[in-house]
């Protein structure tokens, strides 16, 4: 049964970085290629597929978080409190950075959405950025966690 929630956990865990990694990889080319565009009907595209991209990045969160902490109870040896070994310090970096993805992402989807779907002009534009520089900065954390994902697979040899 324990190999079977591994593979399980494992499968969720890939599927999960498929989907919010993957999104803010598309995201960012698909932000790029609107911008280079001299139509604003790319931004305006984009501006309505956040709201369904930003769900589909919250199910990709969800995925990764609940597939990790499968994984932990799978292979908890140490217990809960396992601060002392590396392993407990790469994996609180990686809750913690979550805990900043997920906030950062909150604010885009509550913040910034609603001014790029309602506003015009320039104050559009000024949310526009907004949306572009954080979900830069979230593609870049979520690289970073992904990094630290591979150092716990080796910390742990």
């Amino acid at each position: 049964m324990k190999h079977v929630l591994e593979y399980f956990s494992t499968l969720l865990h890939l599927i999960g970085m498929l989907v919010f990694v993957g999104g803010h990889i598309w995201f960012g080319i698909f932000a790029a290629l609107a911008e280079r565009d001299a139509q604003p009907a790319g931004e305006r595209f984009l501006a309505a597929a956040l709201p369904v991209l930003a769900n589909g990045f919250g199910l990709g969160v969800l995925l990764l978080f609940g597939s990790g902490l499968l994984k932990l109870l799978l292979w908890g040896e140490p217990g809960l409190i396992f601060l002392p070994d590396l392993y407990g310090w790469l994996f609180l970096s990686k809750l913690v950075l979550y805990i900043v993805i997920v906030g950062n992402g909150l604010m885009i989807e509550r913040r910034y959405l609603p001014r790029v779907a309602n506003l015009a002009g320039e104050e559009m534009n000024v949310a526009w950025n907004q949306v572009k520089i954080r979900a830069r900065f979230n593609l870049v954390l979520v690289l970073v966690v992904v990094a630290l994902g591979e150092t716990l697979r080796f910390s742990k040899l």
